[in-house]
């Protein structure tokens, strides 16, 4: 093998090596989906995320709560896939036993996940006016949100995001038809706990930066043992678009990788130099090798002429010697 393909084969080796340590590395365009890097996507909230907590993965396979570990976070933004029966009792389980669902839609999947959890808050149907923008939070800072709804419903729950009291759902707001809606919801679900929020937009990689902080530190999960992220339930994700490895060590850093390579790359042009100088000795042992196996042969065929023929062997020796 000659030393620059060994070279391009050992940078591929690395590369898949390290893919881990920069996800999302795989590009697709679905929206909101972390593995998409343009305006539209997740993906720097994804980071934000795996720097807080490096036990945090996409899910691009069928799920059940047996795959997702205890005291974890699961995250589903604007599913675009619908849930089976099945699925949804394995997320009722998962939250009963005191994990954290985070939902964000704004009226697709969302609203059938709810209601097969039992749970009467709904995205409305209609989009929520606002005449202001940013979204007042906690009346001290703000997220930025750009197409919501509202989460109607008398269940139970902590409101902790309201639209301003000049909002109203599926229409232009008038003087005397404003109101302020919930937007986003936390609700306690048996030992769990299920967070409703009505715009997927504020995970955006266009509204990042203006939400960061607030997605810094209210998502802070930190001590959770891992944090899901549901990509299944994206039509342009699926086991047939993506190819994705995955490495389980903790040890496995930048610094290291760059060492091994080096390693690699030394010993390979140790070893190079080592075969170029034994390249003449080695050709010289196999020719002398093939010549003596030449003249064993010869030999063989004389001999068998010399007895046939009762010919002296010296002379036909002789003979042979001027032809060649």
């Amino acid at each position: 093998m000659r030393t620059e393909h060994f070279i391009l084969l050992v940078l591929l080796m690395l590369g898949f090596i390290a893919m881990p340590l920069v996800i999302p590395t795989i590009k697709t365009t679905q929206p909101y989906s972390v593995f998409n890097r343009e305006k539209e996507g997740c993906s720097n909230f994804f980071k934000l995320m795996y720097r807080m907590n490096n036990n945090t993965r996409p899910l691009i396979y069928p799920y059940s709560r047996e795959d997702l570990k205890e005291n974890s976070v699961l995250f589903i933004i604007s599913p675009d896939v619908g849930f089976t029966e099945e699925e949804v009792k394995n997320l009722k389980r998962y939250i009963s036993s005191g994990n954290i669902l985070i939902l964000a839609d704004n009226s697709k999947e969302g609203n059938h996940i709810l209601k097969h959890l039992n749970i009467s808050f709904r995205f409305s149907k209609d989009p929520l006016y606002d005449i202001t923008r940013p979204v007042e939070l906690y009346a001290y800072d703000y997220v930025l949100m750009e197409n919501p709804s509202a989460i109607i419903g008398k269940d139970k729950g902590t409101v902790l995001v309201y639209s301003s009291r000049s909002s109203r759902i599926g229409k232009y707001p008038e003087p005397g038809e404003e109101s302020s809606y919930p937007l986003i919801v936390e609700k306690d679900y048996g030992s769990g706990k299920v967070i409703l929020i009505s715009d997927p937009a504020i995970f955006k990689n266009e509204f990042f930066n203006y939400n960061r902080d607030f997605l810094k530190s209210y998502f802070n999960y930190s001590e959770k043992s891992a944090i899901y992220f549901d990509e299944y339930h994206h039509l342009d994700v699926n086991p047939q678009n993506i190819v994705t490895v995955a490495v389980r060590s903790n040890n496995v850093t930048p610094e290291l990788l760059s060492y091994l390579f080096t390693g690699i790359l030394i010993a390979t042009v140790i070893a190079n130099k080592i075969l170029r100088l034994l390249r003449y000795p080695i050709e010289k042992l196999v020719a002398n090798n093939f010549k003596y196996k030449e003249e064993l042969s010869l030999r063989k065929i004389l001999e068998d002429v010399s007895k046939k023929y009762h010919l002296d062997i010296s002379t036909l020796y002789k003979i042979v010697n001027r032809i060649l």
